[in-house]
């Protein structure tokens, strides 16, 4: 079961189960009438996810039949929450959208200013969520009712794509503003901020005491939950992707066509591996690390030592997450497609 992006609150996009160790067969293949990017929910046995094609969808992950699609009319790349029998999820008509899972009817809607990529987390009845109009919103989760809006540096390009992560009583996102953000998750209220250099599209994972995100500026960065500073930073020669981190390492993906495991504590390279593409989204681990590049690919890694267990290829860009069932793996791809391998 993944609720939301990531698999948890804190973003780290470990997996308590075991994925697939080796690539058998497609189960099911489900196609829509464009791309997509966002990264699907799998709750009791069903998917929901978003679509380029102005829809948000729940399938059965058995078989891939729609129960039911409700249609928005704009894209939406941001990955659904679940909490309560609700989906939560962001689309680019600005809104955000709280949707019985059951039949996809809208329970609420909350419109920003700006369209929103930021996948939601949900925590203790609140709903969090960025919007590319520079702000984090904290929204009643029931009702959709604003309880705090927080605001990043006023300027042309000030927008939150990143996802919150949260750990304890405190929230953490990356802006486009250059900055990482740690608030207040009640009051909203500003705890600390670290400037990068350049736009931060990923989302933080957090563990062993740090927030680990990624810059456009190259640089994965690792600082200190309490204030913020700088533990160490890791160079690649791209924009990088949102990492994944377990109790001893984190794993990422570079524009410069790499999959990159640190040591979690001290930020030194315990292999990198190259595929033939960009790599955007953010790595999975189930056992293995499982990762999407530009490629086409979805790749299979061997933790301990980056070595390619198996790899399938799509039609197209894999810019979501792999997520994992018992005994299944399910890939959206901008192909059109999402996949269900065993």
């Amino acid at each position: 079961m993944s609720k939301m992006y990531r698999g948890n609150l804190a973003r780290t996009g470990e997996y308590d189960i075991k994925g697939i160790s080796e690539f058998q067969k497609v189960l099911w293949k489900f196609t829509i009438n464009d791309k997509i990017s966002s990264t699907p929910a799998l709750v009791r046995g069903c998917l929901y996810f978003g679509g380029h094609d102005g829809f948000i969808y729940s399938l059965n992950a058995n078989d891939g039949t729609v129960k039911w699609k409700y249609e928005t009319g704009y894209c939406s790349l941001s990955s659904p929450a679940y909490e309560n029998d609700i989906i939560y999820i962001g689309c680019h008509d600005g809104a955000l959208y709280a949707l019985n899972a059951k039949n996809g009817s809208v329970v609420w809607k909350y419109q920003t200013s700006g369209h929103i990529d930021s996948s939601p987390a949900v925590d203790n009845g609140i709903v969090y969520f960025g919007s590319c109009y520079r702000s984090l919103y904290a929204l009643n989760a029931e009702n959709g009712k604003l309880i705090w809006e927080f605001k990043t540096n006023d300027g042309k390009d000030n927008g939150v794509w990143s996802s919150p992560a949260i750990n304890g009583d405190r929230i953490y996102f990356g802006s486009m503003d250059h900055n990482v953000y740690a608030l207040n998750k009640i009051s909203g209220d500003l705890i600390w901020h670290f400037e990068t250099g350049d736009m931060i599209h990923p989302t933080p994972a957090v563990a062993n005491g740090i927030v680990y995100i990624g810059s456009e500026d190259g640089n994965l960065y690792a600082l200190s939950e309490k204030d913020g500073s700088l533990e160490w930073k890791y160079k690649t020669n791209g924009m990088v992707s949102t990492p994944a981190v377990t109790k001893d390492a984190v794993y990422f993906g570079s524009h410069d066509y790499n999959v990159y495991a640190l040591n979690a504590f001290d930020g030194s390279l315990k292999w990198k591996y190259a595929t033939n593409g960009e790599i955007y989204g953010a790595p999975s681990v189930a056992g293995d690390i499982y990762v999407g590049s530009f490629d086409h690919n979805i790749y299979a890694l061997d933790a301990i030592n980056g070595s390619c267990k198996w790899k399938f290829k799509t039609g197209f860009y894999i810019v979501s997450t792999p997520v994992h069932g018992d005994g299944v793996i399910y890939i959206a791809s901008r192909d059109n497609s999402i996949y269900a391998l065993a």
